[in-house]
């Protein structure tokens, strides 16, 4: 076998997030106003009696409460016959299992605001689905576990700590209260204020509607058009929710928790890698306090007993549709030291200790009148504890032995996937740092996998993939860049600069002379340069003023620095680039050159053959089709089938993009090329 099937991904084990979670500053002022408390909550002390072996401990508090907002009938321990969305009938899941069924069963569809796809929630209303909701990262895990629970009337919580008075609080299916039950500050008494048309509400009748719901919003930038014009959360919420009391909560839950709470151990978990499931949850913290990035779970495919592959989606801040990554994109992700790997942030604190990694929800039990956050019993193998920080440590080195490698075009078109998701974002936000930022890192893992892979030079990548607006863009130094806490800008200012771009150019072509374009970021008299050259093609009305939507310290500099420290060739000095190779290395390594050394056919797998290689060799256990799929124009590849003696008993040697063998197992096959041709292939049992 050749060294391509075990490509190490050093390159991508980069933190390629899109965006981080934050809570915006404007709706929580709006909060605070309606609720009396400052959010948004934060972690949970340790010392706050907060942990009970396997259990968090939460309050006591009766049934029925004014402050209800769904009663609770089932444990997510029990089991019933009934069939449900994405289980049959007597399917023997707990409610813990099918949650992660439901979470697992997500189709795709386009996003409405941005290239890629996202997923459409069936619900347990007949052939009603929604497409995802626009949230950012936190919200959609805090999301979806909230709904999963309202609808099948399970118990649910989170736990936050209010630093104004000193105390841990509560939001679940009881409302918002304390420790002791009782309801905090002026939070809803949803059960006697909001109405609940589960009871009353049949197929086949008019979706009710609350039109005081459908007017809430969680910000300027939950647009949700799909559903109407003008369409934001309390909308969204309106249309998924009979019981209209959980679309109100939805609301508060949202504003007053996030990111630091899922990393909070009374609230979620870490769990073994080879454990993973759909409605888990990929927590990124890069300091102690402060914002994060989480990204969860949807579909995990096991390959093998060490082998699987793994598809997330993540929301953001502006908040998005959330994108969806397939596994090859997504892998990446899990071996970022940010999602508690191994190491020290800027900070001197161990990521192992800020509560990054894949976590579970705790599942919410209730004993002698009080409720637990516990480890539900079917997870006990899966638990890590948070003080473990030697076993959290060691999970991304794991995931990169057991998610599966990529292909080095694989890996190469996965980092000019994240580059390409960089630049969107900054097409609908031209003022992102972090979309920036994350193009940046994409370009790091596109320079390693093409410099190991490809033989390209740095310098030839950016000839190759670079484009004006990535000088444009280019990235600044957050903490010293008014530009970074700008999140209301749009489409049409990134017109703008864009235009201004090109019309620098075009007068740097009527000189004959190169013009290193001017980066997009605040000068000593703020955007005037933009917001003149808006007024001077008409577009005035379209430029945006400033606007601090998020705590910035820096919003009195003088003006944004551009970020230094990576070797970026000029934009000016790429024409002059040397041509890079245009055929990949490729060497064997005779590893799996004869039935004996055999690779077990698992899945899809990608590989090559290479100068000087014999075949390739794959042993197939049962009766099978076998598929070979490859570019014919770049090299004619054969197939054979051998029996346990070794007696040829099929071939496959047409003059196509694919061959085919059907044999009975166990048996082998032979991947080999045609007169010594050379090519990348693409085998798999047809299922």
């Amino acid at each position: 076998m050749n060294s391509l099937r075990t490509i190490s991904l050093l390159s991508l084990a980069l933190s390629l997030f899109l965006g981080a979670c934050a809570q915006p500053g404007t709706q929580l002022d709006e909060a605070f106003g309606e609720t009396g408390v400052q959010g948004p909550f934060d972690a949970v002390p340790d010392g706050d009696d907060k942990y009970d072996g396997h259990s968090a401990r939460g309050p006591r508090v009766a049934a029925g409460a004014a402050t209800e907002v769904w009663s609770v009938d089932r444990a997510w321990a029990d089991v019933d016959s009934a069939a449900g969305m994405s289980w049959d009938a007597n399917s023997g899941l707990d409610w813990e299992q099918k949650f992660d069924a439901w979470v697992s069963s997500f189709e795709l569809e386009a996003r409405h605001g941005g290239s890629g796809e996202t997923f459409v929630m069936p619900t347990p209303y007949g052939d009603r689905s929604l497409h995802a909701p626009t949230l950012e990262c936190a919200e959609v895990a805090i999301f979806l576990r909230v709904t999963f629970a309202s609808w099948y009337h399970l118990p649910f919580y989170m736990q936050g700590w209010d630093s104004a008075s000193r105390q841990a609080l509560f939001a679940g299916h009881f409302g918002f209260i304390n420790r002791e039950g009782a309801r905090v500050g002026n939070f809803p008494k949803y059960r006697t204020t909001f109405p609940d048309h589960e009871g009353s509400w049949e197929p086949g009748q008019a979706w009710p509607s609350d039109s005081r719901l459908r007017r809430r919003r969680l910000g300027d930038d939950d647009i949700m058009d799909f559903l109407g014009e003008g369409a934001q959360a309390g909308a969204y919420f309106d249309e998924i929710f009979l019981n209209k009391r959980v679309g109100y909560f939805m609301r508060l839950i949202l504003l007053y928790y996030g990111s630091t709470n899922l990393a909070d151990g009374a609230n979620t978990f870490q769990i073994v890698p080879e454990t993973i499931e759909g409605g888990d949850m990929l927590v990124k913290r890069y300091r102690r306090r402060g914002i994060g990035h989480v990204k969860p779970v949807f579909r995990v495919e096991r390959l093998s007993e060490d082998a699987l592959q793994v598809s997330i989606a993540s929301g953001s801040m502006p908040r998005r549709e959330p994108v969806w990554e397939h596994p090859n994109t997504a892998r990446s992700s899990f071996l970022a030291n940010a999602g508690g790997g191994p190491g020290d942030n800027s900070d001197g604190d161990s990521y192992a200790s800020l509560g990054g990694g894949v976590r579970r929800w705790r599942t919410a039990v209730l004993r002698s009148g009080r409720w637990y956050a516990a480890v539900h019993a079917g997870d006990r193998d899966a638990y890590i504890a948070d003080s473990d920080h030697e076993a959290v440590a060691a999970r991304p080195a794991r995931f990169d032995e057991i998610l599966r490698t990529l292909s080095p075009n694989e890996q190469r078109d996965a980092a000019l996937g994240q580059v390409e998701a960089a630049r969107e974002h900054l097409r609908s936000y031209p003022a992102s740092c972090s979309a920036r930022t994350n193009r940046e890192h994409a370009f790091e893992a596109l320079y390693s996998v093409m410099d190991a892979e490809f033989g390209w030079t740095g310098a030839q990548v950016d000839a190759e993939y670079r484009t004006l607006e990535d000088y444009v863009f280019a990235e600044l130094e957050y903490d010293v860049s008014r530009t970074c806490c700008w999140n209301r800008s749009n489409a049409a200012m990134h017109d703008i600069i864009m235009n201004y771009a090109d019309a620098e150019q075009a007068d740097a072509d009527v000189a004959a002379v190169c013009e290193m374009p001017t980066v997009f970021r605040a000068e000593t008299d703020g955007y005037a340069r933009w917001n003149n050259h808006a007024a001077s093609i008409g577009r005035g009305g379209e430029w945006r003023a400033w606007s601090e939507d998020e705590s910035c310290s820096q919003r009195n500099v003088p003006e944004d620095t551009v970020a230094t420290g990576r070797d970026i060739a000029g934009f000016c000095s790429t024409t002059d680039v040397p041509a890079p190779p245009t055929v990949a290395t490729c060497e064997p390594d005779g590893g799996d050159d004869n039935a004996a050394s055999a690779t077990p056919l698992i899945g899809e797998i990608s590989s090559a053959i290479c100068s000087g290689d014999s075949g390739d060799w794959y042993r197939i256990d049962d009766d099978a089709t076998v598929s070979l799929t490859f570019s014919h124009s770049d090299g004619d590849l054969d197939m054979e089938a051998y029996n346990e003696a070794g007696e040829v008993i099929g071939t496959s040697a047409g003059t196509t993009d694919s061959e085919t063998i059907t044999a009975s197992g166990p048996f082998y096959v032979r991947v080999f090329g045609y007169s010594g041709a050379q090519n990348e292939y693409w085998i798999h049992i047809v299922e």
